[in-house]
């Protein structure tokens, strides 16, 4: 009789983390945005942009023109990769980890009681107060800026994937809306394509030298920039 409980158990619990398994896997993928500019703007300069972010769990990039972001937000870090081999300098990286002060400012989250279906994903809506000091006047200035934000909980592992821009906020955005000085910007996914992206995507490649200090990054932009000016002589 113990046996057949304890073949039932082990089985019982075979089944329970087969099913966690298959459930915890999350987003892996592309998301493709759509960002427009409406309003008080010079009409040749009102042009849409795309941007596409590869994600992993909650990990994000953005790639182009020799260079790459790295974000991981359950690390609360950004890495930012440089290929200068092109012009015969190096490839050349900062690790950043992000720190809050009260500078960064506080943010509050009103659900809008409403949903919207961005590329098949229901997303539901928040209004997003973001208030924070600025230090760019003589006297330090509080600032609030209201956000309108549609997200969705199957992209993303946990809130982490938000820690860069909407801290604790539930669901990764989709949609996304402000308006500052008469001009309104309004990004929102126009394609999501799931697959061929792994974890093995965001590590740091061996051919890169990292620093982790402003002042060694410091540096290594003087020596960038003598060398830069070395090659127009």
């Amino acid at each position: 009789m113990k046996r057949a409980v304890s073949v039932l158990t082990i089985a019982i619990i075979c089944t329970t983390v087969s099913y966690k398994s298959f459930a915890q896997k999350y987003f892996a993928g592309t998301v493709k945005f759509e960002v427009k500019f409406e309003g008080d703007i010079d009409p040749q300069k009102k042009t849409t942009q795309e941007v596409e972010y590869t994600i992993f769990e909650n990990k994000f990039k953005l790639s182009g023109n020799g260079q790459q972001r790295i974000y991981n937000g359950d690390a609360s870090s950004v890495t930012w990769l440089i290929d200068l081999s092109g012009v015969g300098y190096d490839r050349i990286g900062r690790i950043d980890t992000l720190l809050r002060d009260s500078t960064s400012g506080r943010y509050s989250y009103e659900s809008r009681g409403d949903t919207k279906t961005i590329c098949g994903y229901e997303c539901k809506g928040y209004n997003v107060t973001h208030t924070y000091i600025d230090k760019d006047y003589d006297e330090e200035e509080e600032i609030e800026e209201k956000y309108i934000v549609y997200t969705t909980t199957e992209i993303g592992k946990d809130n982490n994937i938000n820690v860069f821009e909407y801290p604790g906020l539930s669901g990764y955005p989709l949609y996304e809306e402000f308006e500052k000085k008469g001009i309104k910007v309004i990004s929102q996914a126009k394609e999501i394509k799931k697959g061929k992206v792994k974890e093995i995507d965001f590590m740091i490649p061996s051919n890169y030298r990292i620093h982790v200090t402003e002042e060694a990054w410091e540096e290594e932009m003087k020596k960038l920039s003598e060398y830069m000016e070395s090659k127009k002589e």
